[in-house]
């Protein structure tokens, strides 16, 4: 029997998802971190462009850090760990995922920052 298709080695991919409690208001703001991007820094997207949207561009709004997993594991994506930081006197939430996939690109499937909305609209 002959094998025709290609094989794709599959390599694991990580993401970070980060929960800073917000200054003077109260929840979490939520950063998730592919390390793929140098416009992230401990405080999130300083250019605004990466943050998650829907198919119509609308930014989408993380409740908790229990909805950004959700969407995380929607999206074929595994909790591995949690754990808890501190980084100039904030505490973070720290919980960590991976997906097997062929590259980052592949990995990330489903997920749409602005920035990939507005390249795919021109």
């Amino acid at each position: 029997m002959a094998f025709t298709g290609h094989v794709y080695a599959q390599q694991r991919y990580y993401c970070e998802v980060k929960g800073i409690e917000k200054d003077f208001t109260t929840g979490l703001k939520i950063i998730f971190d592919f390390g793929t991007s140098t416009s992230y820094n401990m405080w999130g997207d300083l250019s605004g462009n990466l943050k998650f949207v829907d198919e119509n561009g609308k930014e989408i709004k993380f409740n908790s850090m229990v909805d950004a997993a959700n969407y995380m594991v929607q999206r074929g994506w595994t909790f591995q760990q949690a754990y808890s930081s501190v980084y100039d006197g904030n505490h973070i939430i720290n919980w960590i995922f991976f997906k097997d996939a062929e590259n980052m690109e592949k990995a990330k499937e489903g997920i749409l920052t602005k920035e990939d909305f507005k390249k795919k609209k021109k």
